[in-house]
């Protein structure tokens, strides 16, 4: 593990054309322009946001990956300047990787994509970088770095390098964003997914994580409640006969008992709900008895279930009269992507 001292400054790049310009001026070597995707982790409670700590996974070019963690910026180190940890990981253990965060406590908090073209330069004791980056549905930005070995520089001299760094750019009249990038596509995904007026209920959708339970029950289970109502069950007629149900609830139960449920995500799915002031409510097309059984087995109690046969989410939003201007609907493809969202509205509630 290789620990270095990262000293940056971000700012807004309205004009990449004469900043290339002026990069080249100053004789600084161009890189390879590649793709990043950054996913940032964080605790449920927010603490990794509230201190912008920063443990990350990096892919590059889909190619190469990267853990990395940097300290919180209230260190000693300054305002600029944090103690950087990374290890090189091989990107087909990432599945692997973000399990063991999810073991650990930490979570998925957003994901930034972006297009970067890095200029390099070295002195004898700094590496110089500026990235220019380029996010999509958000703008473009510039990174001034400068990287050194922990132990070659004090806090004073990191940063007067950096003033002196940028200020060779003072005449671009560059907009400097504080923000880590983390924190700019977090409230871009708040703005998208929440309403502009105050947030007063969150319908959430599921099925696309617990159908594949019932799906497996249903194969497992049909020709038994075929054989004990003497009819062919089909998936439709399953989900949907209510006078089904009383004939369910045992192999349902049996099933559960025996059910080997390895996914925190929903826990803590759960928790992050629990946490939020709003109004819960969950939408859902699964079988009302399995439903209601399978968060019973995990001890969730569910506030509000919009049981449901319509294809269409806006039928759904009609016919149950939701309220949009309020209103937040979660219909992602996994849970992953929900808590994610949930955290990003904690922090920024």
């Amino acid at each position: 593990m290789k620990i270095k001292v990262e000293t940056e400054q971000k700012y807004y790049c309205f004009n990449p054309e004469k900043l290339i310009e002026k990069i080249n001026e100053l004789g600084f070597n161009e890189l390879n322009k590649k793709s990043e995707s950054d996913e940032y982790f964080t605790d449920i409670n927010s603490e990794y946001i509230a201190n912008r700590t920063c443990l990350r996974i990096r892919k590059t070019n889909n190619s190469k990956m990267e853990i990395t963690f940097k300290g919180k910026s209230s260190s000693l180190l300054g305002k600029y300047c944090k103690l950087e940890n990374n290890i090189s990981a091989d990107i087909g253990e990432y599945e692997n990787f973000v399990n063991l965060f999810t073991s650990l406590g930490f979570y998925s908090y957003c994901e930034v994509i972006k297009e970067r073209l890095t200029f390099e330069k070295y002195d004898d004791k700094y590496k110089y970088s500026i990235m220019i980056d380029s996010l999509p549905n958000i703008g473009g930005f510039v990174e001034f770095e400068i990287l050194s070995e922990q132990k070659d520089s004090t806090k004073d001299e990191l940063n007067i390098a950096l003033k002196k760094f940028v200020n060779a750019f003072v005449d671009l009249n560059l907009k400097e964003e504080t923000r880590p990038y983390r924190d700019v596509v977090a409230d871009y995904i708040y703005s998208k997914n929440c309403p502009k007026d105050k947030l007063e209920d969150i319908y959430v959708n599921i099925d696309e994580f617990i159908v594949n339970y019932e799906k497996e029950f249903f194969k497992k289970y049909k020709d038994v409640i075929a054989k004990e109502t003497n009819k062919s069950i089909k998936w439709g007629a399953f989900r949907k006969d209510k006078s089904l149900n009383g004939i369910l609830i045992n192999y349902i139960d049996q099933y559960l008992d025996n059910l080997i449920y390895d996914s925190k995500e929903l826990l803590v799915a759960m928790q992050l709900l629990e946490m939020l002031p709003q109004k819960k409510h969950f939408i859902t097309k699964t079988n009302e008895v399995f439903f209601t059984h399978f968060f019973g087995m995990l001890n969730i109690e569910l506030d509000d279930v919009i049981f449901t046969e319509e294809d269409s989410l806006n039928q759904v939003i009609k016919r149950n009269s939701i309220d949009l201007k309020h209103s937040m609907i979660l219909n992602k493809k996994d849970l992953k992507e929900i808590n994610s969202v949930l955290l990003i509205i904690m922090n920024n509630d």
